[in-house]
């Protein structure tokens, strides 16, 4: 028997992903904890880290959707997200926007995919190109400069 590999919905959530690394609560707010609670001087907001917010709003109707399930008003959402990742990208220092730019291409294939097909997560899912464009080595690198800047200069 065959084991079936099935890719799960990478669509914006590449980038949410991305840019919520290193985000979250730590163990030591969470109720019950021993541990003591260590705070630290919250960086200064910028016009890029602002618009790694916007990104990650934009793409919160993706999470925790499953495979086969669609996504509700897929191409308002996806023109939010569309919008979003286009002014994370233009505002990314010039160091890392390349590394935006080719995530941003896989984004977009997703999301032309979801409206394709009535945002059926599962068109992705499905779609071999891009399982093999995400496992690429080069695409890997560019992913994780992604959220190493992001969590250096925005959390």
């Amino acid at each position: 028997m065959t084991a079936v590999r099935r890719p799960g919905l990478l669509l914006p959530a590449v980038l949410a992903l991305l840019l919520t690394a290193g985000c979250g609560s730590s163990l030591a707010t969470q109720p019950g904890s021993s541990r003591t609670v260590t705070t630290t001087e919250s960086r200064p907001s910028s016009p890029f880290c602002d618009a790694v917010e916007a990104s990650r709003t934009a793409t919160q109707p993706f999470n925790g959707v499953g495979i086969g399930r669609a996504i509700p008003d897929v191409g308002e959402v996806a023109a939010n997200v569309r919008q979003a990742n286009e002014q994370v990208t233009s505002l990314a220092p010039q160091e890392i926007r390349a590394d935006f730019e080719r995530v941003d291409v896989l984004v977009e294939r997703q999301l032309a995919l979801l409206e394709a097909n009535g945002g059926d997560t599962l068109a992705v899912a499905r779609d071999p190109g891009i399982a093999q464009d995400r496992a690429d080595p080069e695409y890997q690198a560019a992913s994780q400069r992604i959220r190493d800047y992001v969590r250096s200069t925005c959390t």
